[in-house]
């Protein structure tokens, strides 16, 4: 039933019930002087009445009961949303928390590889064959283009851990939200 119906019932209910209650109080003195058959005639309106609003009363407990239902499937499949989409959310989480190794793993190795070009020996090794009036200043170019790359690598890499850490932080939020709503949901479908 509809929520204008049970509001329709319940007015009734509250027209009726007052209406009911005066006929039921004691009658008035042109009641008194009338016979039989008029006595009889309200105490079967009566009757009527007090059947009506018993049966109104059913129906209203009826309606209450169903509209509790109605009210707890709201609530599950708004917790069922709600589960979902955190859900998704921590599935992006984990696919950045990948993306962000996957972009990482490169970088890491060309510091490796940077870290080695660094060392003296590598760079006199590098500089062997090419002949210069001036070898200290090759040496000192070499070295500084390694230590600016190095620099601008190990940039990117901080870049990358707090990029991680506000991520897994996001995810650890999420997780713990997920898990109260499968709380939530567990008891509104009890």
């Amino acid at each position: 039933m509809s929520t204008f119906r049970l509001s329709s019932l319940l007015l009734l209910a509250v027209i009726v019930v007052p209406v009911y209650a005066q006929q039921t109080q004691s009658p008035n003195d042109s009641n008194k002087q009338n016979a039989g058959d008029t006595q009889a005639q309200p105490c079967a309106e009566a009757e009527a009445l007090k059947r009506n609003v018993q049966q109104l009363s059913y129906e209203i407990q009826q309606l209450k009961g169903k509209l509790a239902g109605y009210e707890k499937d709201r609530l599950a499949t708004t917790l069922q949303e709600q589960l979902e989409r955190e859900q998704d959310r921590g599935e992006k989480f984990q696919l950045h928390l990948i993306e962000i190794s996957e972009k990482e793993a490169p970088l890491l190795a060309r510091m490796d590889q940077v870290n080695q070009q660094l060392r003296p020996d590598a760079i006199e090794r590098t500089l062997a064959g090419v002949g210069s009036v001036h070898p200290e200043d090759l040496r000192d170019d070499t070295k500084k283009a390694l230590s600016n790359e190095r620099f601008r690598i190990q940039m990117q890499l901080d870049v990358l851990r707090q990029d991680r850490n506000r991520t897994q932080q996001s995810l650890a939020t999420t997780d713990a939200a997920i898990a109260r709503l499968k709380l939530k949901l567990q008891e509104a479908l009890r």
